[in-house]
């Protein structure tokens, strides 16, 4: 594989990079699109690769790195083009009168992507692609433990035709990297440990180079009594011991409900025993990786020295699965994490125990939670200090490529995949176009007392009412409002408020959310192209809610709601797109397949207050 100088390759990005982000997104899609049609013809040969240098079983190597891989580069091939589109953003009517705001994701320029070598295909490929539809070039530093798999790549890019220069693979150990830091790529995204990734960070912030960093874990499963007992050991197992615990994402700290603790350990430990390790066909678990071994089994022996209790046979060493009980907090399997077949086990007692326990670790990048109770599972889940939360699963999720993904603390920052991949490979650039044709606006000079007199009443009355303020506020916001600003000439005309009386079905419960609309795109239900939107506060016992909207300026629009009952902020359907909470809209438009036209909704806003009648209705 050629090693052209850091300087060379980033002008040949550079140079690459500007025809890329002048090329119509349709067109970069076809040219990707055959780029994920040329990896699934190779996927043999990748295979083959990637067992060489990992050791990994083939049914691991093609579903972990292989299938994953093409489904992200499906999903974008499907959905970038959407989520890479200019989006309007709302303002306030009242300040910001007759202006549009608009955000455009524009790329970065040349991306540096550094690859690991437990998963090199997909940690490679995955964040490449995604800089790609963002308009950007790569120079992609995969890492030197994996030359077969950097050099298939390679093969693969040049079968694919992407334009010279676009996707440069480079093949370097750490110091030849730093070189292409030096060099002074516009964005490095890097995946690996947590200490190189600080160096990473540091070097690039030396440069003012933006990084997007996904680290190392040392990730907890909480197991509760309740649990499925056989399904939950077969996860833990396999979340533990993947790829033999070579996963950022894989189970290394096991806290246990104290009634199950006996029976569930001797479970795990049994079904761990069971596992095949070795190498080719035939094995669960490959060996592992020799730049590991050596630091791995001195985590071990430490804790083990420290009072640790060895609860399966051995040996341990070389990929054998290890568990451990009585780990010092102290031990740098803890505080450090490993990145071997280890998994530490602790009893608790209480829920907010084992809460507590495991958000004491420095790394916060995934955790599973393992229940029966729904309502406990989601409640641990919010107070769990994770970038990434299962229940009832492991690892799986982040092979989602609609869901973002990403560590906090030692586990990194940033996140990636689904549309947060587009948006963290892009730049947003906002743009404001104001319409209004007069010649002055209020904070233009020059600046007077009486401007000075007028906007702090304005302050007074929206942000700190007292005493008859806070009585009237209520009635007389508008009005006040409007006529402070008119004398500010803040306003060009009175805007008045849009009011909602909402009829509520039986048991009614949650909170109801609102879209206002101008134009028929989107409606009823696109947050995106709505004009305005919000939610109530939880609803009472009363058959009527009264809803706020607040200051709408005179034009003709429609209003979409919904009932949110479980609290997840969307409108939750069914099979063809049937709702499943409660749904109404403006003129209570009369029930139709599909969801109501633009057209049967709409009503006027004249500066006068207006109140809509509108009924939720269960579909």
């Amino acid at each position: 594989m050629r090693s052209p100088s850091a300087s060379d390759s980033l002008h040949r990005a550079r140079e690459a990079q500007k025809n890329w982000a002048a090329t119509p997104l349709s067109e970069r899609v076809r040219f990707l699109a055959r780029l994920r049609k040329q990896v699934a013809a190779d996927r043999e040969l990748l295979v083959e690769a990637i067992m060489a240098d990992t050791g990994k079983p083939a049914l691991d190597a093609l579903g972990g790195d292989v299938l994953v891989t093409l489904e992200h580069m499906r999903f974008y091939e499907r959905r970038a083009p959407r989520l890479l589109a200019s989006r309007r953003v709302g303002r306030s009517s009242i300040f910001f009168n007759g202006c549009k705001f608009t955000e455009h994701l524009e790329p970065h320029g040349v991306v540096l992507v550094f690859g690991p070598a437990n998963y090199p295909l997909q940690l490679s490929l995955v964040p490449t692609i995604t800089a790609l539809y963002a308009g950007n070039a790569v120079i992609l530093k995969a890492s030197e433990k994996a030359p077969s798999v950097a050099r298939e790549i390679e093969e693969v890019l040049r079968r694919a035709d992407l334009p010279p220069g676009l996707v440069q693979v480079v093949c370097a150990g750490p110091e030849e990297s730093q070189a292409f830091i030096d060099a002074g790529p516009d964005f490095v995204f890097f995946t690996g440990s947590t200490k190189n990734g600080r160096e990473i960070a540091t070097r690039a912030a030396a440069r003012g180079i933006p990084t997007l960093l996904e680290l190392g874990g040392n990730d907890a499963a909480l197991v509760f009594a309740d649990c499925d007992m056989k399904r939950t050991t077969e996860g833990v197992v396999y979340g533990a011991f993947s790829n033999a615990g070579q996963v950022c994402v894989g189970i290394k700290r096991l806290f246990v409900e104290e009634p199950i603790y006996e029976t569930f350990v001797r479970a795990v430990v049994q079904r761990s025993s069971q596992l095949r390790v070795g190498s080719g066909d035939g094995v669960d678990l490959g060996k592992l990786a020799p730049a590991a071994k050596d630091l791995f089994q001195a985590q071990v022996q430490e804790a083990l020295d420290q009072g640790a209790t060895l609860e399966t046979a051995g040996p341990y060493g070389d990929g054998m699965p290890i568990i451990l009980s009585n780990v010092p907090r102290q031990s740098r399997l803890l505080q450090e994490g490993a990145f071997g077949p280890v998994l530490c086990v602790q009893p608790f007692t209480l829920e907010e125990e084992a809460i507590a326990a495991a958000n004491e670790s420095p790394f916060a990048l995934a955790a599973s939670v393992w229940t029966r109770d729904m309502q406990r599972a989601h409640r641990i889940t919010r107070a769990l200090h994770v970038g990434n939360c299962s229940i009832n699963d492991v690892i799986r999720n982040i092979a989602n490529p609609e869901a973002a993904f990403g560590g906090n603390g030692a586990s990194g920052y940033g996140r990636y995949h689904g549309k947060e991949g587009l948006r963290a490979f892009s730049r947003i650039k906002t743009a404001m176009e104001n319409r209004s044709s007069r010649t002055h606006q209020v904070n233009w000079f020059p600046f007077t007392r009486k401007g000075y007199e007028n906007l702090d009443l304005l302050i007074e009355f929206v942000h700190r009412p007292r005493g008859v303020f806070a009585a009237l506020r209520r009635v007389l916001r508008l009005a006040f409002i409007a006529g402070i600003l008119a004398n500010a000439s803040m306003l060009g005309a009175q805007v008045a408020h849009l009011q909602l009386k909402v009829r509520l079905p039986a048991n009614a419960h949650g909170r109801i959310a609102y879209l206002l609309f101008s134009s028929p795109s989107g409606f009823p239900k696109d947050k995106s192209k709505a004009l305005q939107h919000g939610f109530s506060t939880p609803v009472g016992t009363e058959a009527v809610e009264a809803i706020d909207i607040g200051p709408v300026p005179p034009g003709k629009y429609a209003l979409s709601i919904y009932l949110d009952e479980n609290g997840n902020g969307k409108l939750d359907s069914g099979m063809f797109g049937i709702p499943k909470e409660p749904v109404g809209a403006s003129n209570n438009p009369r029930s139709r397949m599909g969801p109501p036209h633009f057209d049967d909704c709409v009503f006027t806003m004249t500066p006068a207050t207006k109140t809509l009648d509108i009924n939720l209705v269960r579909p």
